[in-house]
Protein backbone atom coordinates (compact mmCIF):
# COMPACT_ATOMS: atom_id res chain seq x y z
CA UNK A 1 0.00 0.00 0.00
CA UNK A 2 1.18 3.44 -0.99
CA UNK A 3 0.00 6.73 1.36
CA UNK A 4 0.69 9.73 0.19
CA UNK A 5 0.03 13.46 2.01
CA UNK A 6 -0.19 16.67 0.22
CA UNK A 7 1.19 19.72 1.95
CA UNK A 8 -1.34 21.21 3.89
CA UNK A 9 -2.75 24.18 2.48
CA UNK A 10 -4.37 27.48 3.68
CA UNK A 11 -7.73 28.15 1.84
CA UNK A 12 -8.83 31.76 1.43
CA UNK A 13 -12.76 30.78 2.05
CA UNK A 14 -14.92 29.20 4.50
CA UNK A 15 -14.44 25.69 4.87
CA UNK A 16 -18.54 25.35 3.80
CA UNK A 17 -17.43 26.99 0.67
CA UNK A 18 -14.27 24.72 -0.01
CA UNK A 19 -16.73 21.84 0.73
CA UNK A 20 -19.31 22.88 -1.83
CA UNK A 21 -16.49 23.02 -4.83
CA UNK A 22 -14.72 19.86 -4.46
CA UNK A 23 -18.18 18.32 -3.58
CA UNK A 24 -18.67 19.12 -7.32
CA UNK A 25 -16.22 16.60 -9.25
CA UNK A 26 -17.24 19.23 -12.89
CA UNK A 27 -14.90 21.22 -10.86
CA UNK A 28 -11.89 18.69 -10.36
CA UNK A 29 -10.60 19.40 -14.37
CA UNK A 30 -9.47 22.87 -12.54
CA UNK A 31 -7.63 20.70 -10.15
CA UNK A 32 -5.24 19.16 -12.89
CA UNK A 33 -2.68 20.22 -14.79
CA UNK A 34 -4.12 21.30 -17.90
CA UNK A 35 -1.31 20.13 -20.59
CA UNK A 36 -1.17 16.88 -19.05
CA UNK A 37 -5.47 15.47 -19.42
CA UNK A 38 -7.30 15.08 -22.48
CA UNK A 39 -10.77 13.50 -22.67
CA UNK A 40 -11.84 15.12 -19.70
CA UNK A 41 -15.65 13.99 -18.70
CA UNK A 42 -17.47 14.69 -15.27
CA UNK A 43 -20.57 15.18 -13.61
CA UNK A 44 -21.49 15.96 -10.13
CA UNK A 45 -20.09 12.73 -8.93
CA UNK A 46 -17.81 10.89 -11.07
CA UNK A 47 -15.06 11.91 -13.41
CA UNK A 48 -13.17 10.59 -16.27
CA UNK A 49 -9.61 11.44 -18.14
CA UNK A 50 -6.97 10.46 -19.58
CA UNK A 51 -3.45 11.61 -18.37
CA UNK A 52 -0.66 11.86 -20.76
CA UNK A 53 -2.68 10.65 -23.64
CA UNK A 54 -1.77 7.35 -21.81
CA UNK A 55 -3.64 6.31 -19.06
CA UNK A 56 -7.43 6.11 -18.59
CA UNK A 57 -8.63 7.21 -14.82
CA UNK A 58 -11.86 7.79 -13.68
CA UNK A 59 -13.05 8.65 -10.12
CA UNK A 60 -16.22 8.21 -8.20
CA UNK A 61 -17.11 10.16 -5.14
CA UNK A 62 -18.23 7.81 -2.58
CA UNK A 63 -18.76 10.12 0.44
CA UNK A 64 -18.95 13.73 1.84
CA UNK A 65 -19.70 14.87 5.22
CA UNK A 66 -20.83 18.65 6.86
CA UNK A 67 -17.50 17.59 9.09
CA UNK A 68 -15.44 18.70 6.04
CA UNK A 69 -14.51 15.31 4.51
CA UNK A 70 -14.68 13.81 1.04
CA UNK A 71 -13.85 10.14 -0.11
CA UNK A 72 -13.27 9.38 -3.82
CA UNK A 73 -12.66 5.84 -5.42
CA UNK A 74 -10.78 4.98 -8.05
CA UNK A 75 -13.09 3.61 -10.84
CA UNK A 76 -12.95 0.52 -12.70
CA UNK A 77 -11.29 2.19 -15.66
CA UNK A 78 -7.72 3.10 -13.32
CA UNK A 79 -4.81 1.56 -13.87
CA UNK A 80 -4.80 0.55 -9.91
CA UNK A 81 -6.74 0.69 -6.89
CA UNK A 82 -7.53 3.90 -4.97
CA UNK A 83 -8.96 6.04 -2.17
CA UNK A 84 -8.40 10.00 -2.05
CA UNK A 85 -9.41 11.92 0.83
CA UNK A 86 -9.65 15.55 0.78
CA UNK A 87 -9.93 16.68 4.54
CA UNK A 88 -11.01 20.14 4.77
CA UNK A 89 -10.13 22.10 8.56
CA UNK A 90 -11.65 24.98 9.97
CA UNK A 91 -8.99 27.66 11.06
CA UNK A 92 -8.98 30.39 13.98
CA UNK A 93 -10.57 33.08 11.19
CA UNK A 94 -13.86 31.30 10.15
CA UNK A 95 -13.46 32.98 6.24
CA UNK A 96 -10.56 30.67 6.17
CA UNK A 97 -9.96 26.95 6.05
CA UNK A 98 -6.85 24.52 5.72
CA UNK A 99 -7.04 21.40 2.94
CA UNK A 100 -5.22 17.95 2.60
CA UNK A 101 -5.43 15.47 0.12
CA UNK A 102 -4.42 11.86 1.30
CA UNK A 103 -4.27 8.89 -1.39
CA UNK A 104 -3.90 5.37 -0.41
CA UNK A 105 -3.13 3.29 -3.66
CA UNK A 106 -3.03 -0.29 -3.95
CA UNK A 107 -0.06 -0.87 -5.80
CA UNK A 108 2.99 -2.88 -5.81
CA UNK A 109 6.68 -2.73 -4.04
CA UNK A 110 8.01 -1.80 -7.75
CA UNK A 111 5.26 0.53 -8.78
CA UNK A 112 5.89 2.41 -5.89
CA UNK A 113 9.05 3.33 -6.03
CA UNK A 114 8.48 4.68 -9.81
CA UNK A 115 4.83 6.71 -9.30
CA UNK A 116 5.81 7.62 -5.71
CA UNK A 117 7.21 10.92 -6.20
CA UNK A 118 5.40 11.99 -9.23
CA UNK A 119 1.86 11.67 -7.71
CA UNK A 120 2.83 13.52 -4.37
CA UNK A 121 3.81 16.10 -7.06
CA UNK A 122 0.29 15.47 -8.16
CA UNK A 123 -1.44 15.75 -4.88
CA UNK A 124 0.27 18.78 -3.99
CA UNK A 125 -0.59 20.81 -7.39
CA UNK A 126 -4.14 19.51 -6.70
CA UNK A 127 -4.20 21.16 -2.88
CA UNK A 128 -2.33 24.12 -3.86
CA UNK A 129 -5.31 24.71 -6.98
CA UNK A 130 -7.64 24.28 -4.00
CA UNK A 131 -6.48 26.93 -2.52
CA UNK A 132 -6.14 28.94 -5.79
CA UNK A 133 -9.74 28.62 -7.38
CA UNK A 134 -11.67 28.48 -4.27
CA UNK A 135 -10.50 32.39 -3.58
Amino acid sequence: MLKIKSDVVNVDCSKEKCLEFISDMNNYRLLFPEDKISEWTANQDSCFMKIQNAYALDMKMEEKNEIGSIKIKSGSKSPFKFDLFIELNESKNKDNCTAQITCNANVSSALKIIIGKPLNQLFNYMAYKISSTTK
